[in-house]
């Protein structure tokens, strides 16, 4: 694909953008496309090394201080990517309701950069902020396809999805329990993201409040189990971000991509090579 697009990476809380999507936006950042990272949540309800303390002390932390730090958090780790253009929307994360602002606010969002792709969580995700954002994003894209009295933005669109072509959500689950695995989650896309691992792994170690960092072994943990698991294996790379569309899509032909045809042309020995190669070390 030759023409420029405009992608709109939303996540709950400021960290689910960078480690369910974070090397896929970077490969993205890289190419010249637009990229865009929104959170609607400030996410203190994970600011872990404050909770942590708050219960060892009993002391109230300084709560405008620390929602600097997680929008701070967001903004460095988006610059590992390559991501300059992102939207803290600064919502309490404590309780998770859909709400008509914070609609509002996305379809705002979508109206000014008219993305072709938004990524976000799967609807019945149980974490309850990531299902609570997709089904506010969804919303979001409706509305902003239509007439809104008082936003500057012309509807995005002649159909109800306007120019957002496809939506992708996330595989990987939020949590493990029997809800999750109900409504099983069968990526139809996956993103070979070997060549920006390194770049996902420094943005997540941004996020210190949540035991990331250069000195802690949590993403290298994180990143060898979610992006160099099954789904890189079966596509025989190293890692690899994968992903469920939402809608069907529409070709003139049937498809297959060319990267999957220089893979499938590799030699035995360099197939082997990439499926194991180790990055995060």
């Amino acid at each position: 694909m030759s023409e420029t697009l405009s992608i709109l990476n939303i996540g709950g809380h400021p960290k689910d953008a960078i480690i369910y999507a974070g090397g896929t936006m970077a490969k993205h950042a890289a190419r010249g496309d637009r990229v865009t990272i929104l959170t609607p949540t400030t996410g203190l309800s994970h600011h872990l090394q404050a909770i942590d303390e708050y219960r060892d002390s009993g002391d109230m932390p300084d709560v405008e201080a620390l929602v600097d730090e997680r929008r701070r958090e967001l903004t460095d780790a988006a610059a590992e990517l390559g991501v300059t253009d992102v939207r803290f929307l600064g919502y309490d994360d404590q309780i998770a309701l859909p709400k008509e602002e914070i609609v509002n606010d996305i379809a705002d969002v979508i109206g000014e950069i008219r993305p072709n792709v938004i990524v976000t969580h799967w609807p019945y995700d149980t974490v309850p902020t990531h299902a609570v954002t997709t089904q506010m994003t969804l919303l979001a894209i409706d509305a902003a396809s239509g007439i809104r009295p008082g936003k500057p933005y012309a509807p995005t669109g002649g159909d109800t999805a306007g120019e957002t072509a496809q939506i992708f959500y996330h595989v990987h689950l939020g949590r493990t329990n029997v809800l999750e695995t109900l409504n099983v989650r069968v990526p139809t896309t996956i993103i070979d993201i070997t060549d920006t691992a390194v770049l996902k792994a420094n943005a997540m170690n941004k996020f210190t409040s949540q035991h990331y960092g250069e000195d802690s072994p949590l993403h290298r943990k994180l990143g060898e189990g979610m992006d160099g698991g099954t789904h890189a294996v079966h596509a025989r790379v190293a890692y690899a971000e994968a992903f469920l569309a939402h809608n069907p899509e529409i070709y003139e032909y049937l498809p297959v991509s060319s990267y999957r045809r220089k893979l499938s042309a590799r030699p035995p020995e360099k197939l082997f090579d990439d499926m194991t190669k180790m990055l995060l070390s």
